[in-house]
């Protein structure tokens, strides 16, 4: 390019000469001065040419960006899902339990084993943080869309650590039980069949009748309810709808990103 104009230059410097006569020092001069030009003309161009190259590097880092974040998400809503579900299943089972200590139904002690093992469950949610670690360590105003920018420093920095904080303490009331309140109570621990995949437990009481009778242990059964269901109304209720809208507005980006 710089080429083509010192050639457009030297012709019209030429032209320049052959129409009228010129001193020594007035070509020169002007030599001198085309030259300047033509260096800051190359060095804008340079400019412009490198700067047009990081901005495509990073529209497609923040694409890659972008998907990464929803393969990462997805997995995070499957294993909310699933966490949601057994916290459904040990709702259920405390609410059967309270309802068997006030009536005389019977049941098999298979039955009432399970009960009480679906009733003590916990699990952790299993989540990803490497797109958002990534992310930070490029500068997180690489996501262009800024309402997209926000939602995901919301979901990673705000609304996962939040929902740590209450699984942490939801978590320290099952490890209460295990410690305090189920040794004294019940012939083991809580027996799991891994193989099953389903994690079908067993807690089998010492004494059903007896524990109709226990205050202590009919409080930790319905602090227990109580906090079951505050965990999946409002902690992982929260949690999920946070990771939906965010993987919506990561659709929206990139089918807008397909159209262009």
């Amino acid at each position: 390019m710089i080429k083509f104009f010192r050639h457009i230059r030297k012709n019209l410097l030429m032209k320049n000469q052959t129409s009228k006569p010129a001193s020594q020092t007035g070509r020169y001069f002007k030599y001198a001065i085309g030259e300047i030009i033509l260096v800051v003309i190359g060095i804008l161009i340079a400019l412009q040419i490198n700067n047009w190259n990081e901005t495509r590097k990073e529209r497609a880092f923040e694409l890659e960006m972008l998907r990464s974040f929803k393969t990462s998400l997805t997995t995070d809503l499957a294993d909310i899902n699933y966490n949601i579900a057994k916290h459904q299943a040990s709702l259920l089972a405390c609410d059967s339990i309270l309802e068997l200590m006030t009536s005389s139904n019977q049941i098999h002690e298979d039955a009432l084993s399970e009960l009480f093992a679906k009733a003590f469950f916990v699990t952790r949610f299993v989540y990803s943080s490497s797109a958002f670690e990534s992310l930070k360590a490029k500068g997180v105003n690489i996501i262009s869309n800024q309402k997209l920018r926000k939602k995901i420093i919301d979901v990673y920095d705000s609304r996962y650590r939040f929902f740590g904080i209450a699984e942490d303490d939801y978590a320290k009331n099952y490890f209460l039980g295990i410690q305090e309140i189920f040794p004294l109570r019940f012939e083991g621990g809580v027996d799991y069949d891994i193989i099953s995949g389903d994690f079908v437990g067993s807690l089998r009481p010492i004494d059903f009748e007896l524990l109709k009778k226990d205050e202590e242990f009919m409080y930790y059964l319905k602090t227990n309810r109580n906090w079951t269901d505050l965990y999946i109304n409002f902690h992982y209720k929260g949690l999920k709808s946070d990771v939906v809208a965010l993987i919506d507005l990561i659709d929206q980006e990139l089918n807008k990103r397909q159209a262009i």
